[in-house]
């Protein structure tokens, strides 16, 4: 059953006021109309990873000590992936499974491994450490490389994880330290590594 309403309506004819009066079904007035609209936007994925200086050496290595090199190595990583992301590290050495400073011509490789680096004993590493910079969640440092002291960890041939995220992060920075140390048996001769990093998407 219909509502039914009762309407007055005057009108002004002249100096006269005309009153119509009568029943009106509230369903034959004017109603409100409403309609919906549906958004939408995508953001794609990103991650990035930026590594500086581009070069950095050591000192002229002798047996009197455990060196560490002129400069640190940073990266800044930023990704968007709700997984997060994570930062990998590898050297190039002498090739074939065998990382570490390698002299060609002296046909002589400084290895690669996890040890307490000590004077007059043969070692090269790297240790890892981050800052408050950049935005999101703190960066997990992997547990073989977060070392202080003259402990490193080794490098391989092969992508391993040095730092990482479960969240996104922006402009979160991963400073690497390089030492080595050398015995008497090391040959003379320059010796060079290529250290890659590379960040992926977890």
């Amino acid at each position: 059953m219909k509502n039914n309403t009762c309407i007055a309506i005057g009108i002004l004819i002249g100096v006269s006021v005309l009153i119509i009066s009568g029943w009106f079904s509230s369903s034959d007035l004017a109603k409100a109309a409403t309609d919906t609209l549906g958004l939408s936007a995508d953001i794609s994925t990103s991650v990035t990873c930026s590594t500086e200086p581009g070069q950095t050496g050591f000192e002229t290595l002798t047996t009197a000590a455990v060196f560490t090199a002129t400069s640190t190595a940073t990266t800044t990583m930023s990704c968007n992936i709700a997984a997060g992301c994570t930062l990998y590290v590898k050297d190039t050495g002498q090739g074939a499974g065998q990382p570490g400073l390698y002299s060609s011509s002296a046909g002589d490789l400084i290895d690669s491994a996890q040890a307490a680096l000590s004077a007059s004993t043969e070692g090269y590493g790297i240790q890892a450490a981050t800052t408050s910079a950049g935005t999101g969640v703190e960066l997990l440092i992997d547990a073989a490389y977060k070392y202080t002291g003259d402990n490193v960890g080794g490098l391989t041939t092969g992508n391993l994880a040095i730092t990482s995220s479960d969240d996104p992060v922006s402009g979160k920075l991963t400073i690497v330290t390089y030492k080595a140390a050398i015995s008497g048996l090391n040959k003379a001769g320059n010796y060079v590594d290529t250290v890659t990093f590379e960040c992926t998407t977890n």
